[in-house]
């Protein structure tokens, strides 16, 4: 059986409906937060943060003023 509780001050505070006998040995585990997936790093992302990635290669310039205005003036 699982019960939830809380630390306060060093003590685990059960929530109000744990009834358990006094001396019972108990083992605690804390409940981390899940980890956020990520992408593997090789992974060629085209978007982030919803603003196209611009892909750069020996060809390619950088990105200019008109073509941010152009993408920043796209309706979806």
């Amino acid at each position: 059986m699982i019960y939830r509780g809380t630390i306060r001050d060093g003590v685990v505070v059960f929530t109000p409906e744990v009834k358990l006998p006094e001396g019972t040995d108990v083992t605690v585990q804390p409940v981390l937060p899940p980890t956020p997936r990520r992408a593997p790093a090789d992974a060629q992302a085209t978007v982030r943060n919803g603003v196209p990635v611009f892909q750069t290669g020996t060809n390619d310039s950088a990105p200019d003023l008109d073509l941010v205005n152009r993408l920043r003036d796209e309706t979806p």
